[in-house]
């Protein structure tokens, strides 16, 4: 990373690592910038070949750009070099299909101002909110101790249940 004197950050992506979930391990996350005072978030979401992620809404807009590949909201394939615009409230479930892959560049804003930003809808009807701090601690974590926070979380999803 390099900041410029004017505060700009220029982030070559081969600088930043790779998260991986432990529900797929093929899908990964690479975050790029997390800016507390804007209430943004830069990542790019790696989707491997027929995977599902959560269903969820959006407490925030978000820009995401098809880098590569080919990715589907809901019925919608979305191709590379194609831009999606989702606004606040919009509610869907991405994932690939057909043995796609992609690569999707996303910026995430609050809209209220409040840190919120997505709201994940697990099939068992818990929620979990994916935050401007859920964030923030991602980017402060090695791939290696994101994967330890996950193994710790479903431990005590377990123990509660």
């Amino acid at each position: 990373m390099a900041q410029l004197e004017d505060g700009s950050f220029l982030y070559p992506l081969a600088d930043k690592p790779w998260h991986r979930f432990l529900q797929n391990p093929e899908d990964a996350m690479k975050i790029l910038h997390v800016d507390e005072t804007a209430q943004q978030v830069v990542f790019v979401q790696r989707f491997s070949a027929n995977t599902r992620h959560h269903k969820h809404t959006h407490h925030c807009t978000a820009v995401a750009y098809t880098l590569s590949g080919t990715w589907v909201y809901d019925d919608t394939e979305i191709p590379a070099g194609t831009l999606a615009y989702e606004p606040f409230g919009s509610t869907h479930t991405p994932m690939t299909t057909n043995g796609n892959v992609a690569d999707v560049l996303v910026i995430l804003t609050a809209i209220n101002k409040d840190g919120r930003f997505l709201e994940l809808h697990a099939e068992d009807g818990h929620t979990f909110e994916l935050n401007l701090d859920v964030f923030k601690l991602m980017a402060s974590m090695s791939p290696e101790e994101f994967l330890e926070f996950q193994r710790q979380q479903m431990a005590a999803e377990g123990d509660a249940g």
